[in-house]
């Protein structure tokens, strides 16, 4: 028997053993929350196309790719220990927003992997040579790097966290990633921005900085200065060890620290230390790194008066984007939400990078109001926001 007529034997019999989608797959291999295959077809093919198994290894090593029409390749590291649950919160919020566009969307096929390093590439380049016109993937900064630095954008592909190492972060100026990458994330950084301009918007001049050591801390920080300085002036920075033991001797510090208003670059548990012990004279601003939505009124209480800016999904329940997608079932934590929310509008916006004209929106998003700025990211502008008698509520008229 030939090469090339055993390689097309071994494909068959792969096919052969491979469930189409929505059929009797193991139990374990089941969505509960959507009643899908967590491995095959998000959105079956039209006109009864077989959809590809991207873990059909013999297809991948024979190089042939699987028969299937042009669709959304959703690459996504859901069986990988670390990252599976909050990729898996993605790929919910992807899948929701499928459904919710009918009948006229593209088919889209999901493709879990175990790393965003190899395993990523490889699946990229499968999807591509299988029909795919346009890549979905690259959750981690690790990823969206390992994408930019690929082959994979020769054709498009949305990151969905920012790259690293390319120029110019998003919405600071040109950088130099390749034309066909474009992204889009859950940035604190762009949040630090927006704050800081909040806090402008709001009157104040002189700021002063709570920031704990950690690096992401150190990121938003960092951010919130840089747009600060740019914008209004001067910065003095207040240390936080991270100590919750230490919040109280802030107090002291802050009245001996000239200021007009106090920016927290704390997690949760730590400006939830902090916020009682600065008092109500100083008007109080934070990213959603130091703020839990979903908090009972209870536990927010201690961050009265804080100020932030917030996806749609969680203070704009109303908002008319919001009200097309269900809440996840069995929803964990806020993080995964945000998750769950930024998947949807990875398919939004993968639907705008399939038309023929630059994908600039605006886009009104469940994570903002999305457009594309320089060097191709996705700026995602969010909703004013505070915490008030413990929920945290959008503040009417703000810009």
């Amino acid at each position: 028997m030939s090469r090339f007529k055993a390689l097309l034997l071994l494909l068959f019999v792969a096919a052969a053993a491979i469930p189409p989608a929505f059929s009797q797959d193991p139990a374990d291999d089941i969505d509960p929350a959507t009643g899908l295959a967590r491995t095959t077809v998000v959105r079956p093919l039209r006109e009864g196309a077989p959809a590809p198994d991207p873990r059909s290894a013999a297809a991948r090593e024979a190089g042939i790719p699987a028969q299937a029409k042009p669709h959304i390749a959703l690459i996504l590291p859901t069986t990988s220990p670390q990252l599976g649950r909050v990729a898996d919160a993605v790929r919910l919020g992807f899948l929701a927003a499928v459904e919710a566009s009918g009948a006229g969307a593209p088919p889209v096929i999901f493709m879990p992997v175990e790393s965003e390093g190899q395993p990523l590439l490889d699946a990229c380049r499968f999807a591509q040579r299988a029909g795919a016109v346009l890549v979905v993937a690259g959750l981690t900064r690790d990823g969206a790097t390992a994408l930019a630095r690929s082959d994979c954008p020769r054709q498009p592909v949305l990151a969905l966290n920012e790259p690293q190492g390319f120029g110019a972060p998003s919405g600071a100026g040109p950088g130099d990633l390749p034309a066909n990458l474009y992204h889009v994330s859950l940035s604190l950084e762009q949040e630090a921005r927006q704050a800081a301009l909040l806090a402008v918007s709001d009157g104040w001049h002189s700021a002063i900085v709570i920031s704990s050591p950690s690096p992401l801390a150190r990121r938003v920080q960092e951010s919130f200065e840089r747009e600060w300085m740019r914008a209004a002036g001067e910065v003095r920075r207040v240390s936080f060890s991270g100590n919750l033991d230490e919040a109280q001797a802030l107090k002291e510090r802050i009245a001996n620290t000239r200021g007009d208003m106090v920016f927290l670059a704390l997690d949760t548990p730590e400006a939830r230390a902090v916020r009682p012990y600065l008092g109500g004279a100083l008007p109080v601003y934070a990213t959603s790194m130091s703020v839990d939505p979903r908090a009972e009124a209870l536990v927010n209480v201690d961050l009265q008066g804080v100020r932030y800016v917030e996806m749609p999904w969680f203070v704009q329940p109303d908002h008319p984007a919001v009200m097309v997608y269900p809440v996840p079932k069995g929803a964990g934590s806020s993080d995964q939400e945000r998750l769950y929310a930024l998947g949807i509008d990875a398919f939004r916006l993968s639907l705008l990078m399939l038309r023929p004209e630059p994908p600039r929106g605006p886009l009104d998003g469940v994570t903002g109001r999305i457009v594309l700025g320089a060097g191709n990211g996705f700026i995602r502008t969010l909703t004013p926001a505070e915490v008030d008698n413990g929920r945290v509520v959008a503040i009417k008229g703000a810009q």
